[in-house]
């Protein structure tokens, strides 16, 4: 995932981009909600897929899936 895009940003702030949808896509079992993301930067939600953290490489696929933006 290029991380240029997001780089520094809070998920909140990357939430304000994309559909309220994205937060009712189901997430797996063990995953934070959104809420619990909110203060995290995309480096710790991309860092966190790569250690294969439950949820977090749904997460950070729908945070840049284009689908989702407004």
């Amino acid at each position: 995932m290029p991380s240029g895009r997001f780089a520094g940003k809070l998920v909140k702030d990357i939430l304000r981009f994309k559909k309220a949808s994205v937060r009712q896509a189901p997430l797996p079992e063990g995953s934070p909600d959104w809420e619990g993301l909110e203060e995290m930067t995309w480096e710790q939600v991309d860092r966190a897929a790569r250690e294969n953290r439950p949820g977090f490489n749904t997460i950070r696929k729908l945070l840049a899936d284009g689908r989702f933006d407004r």
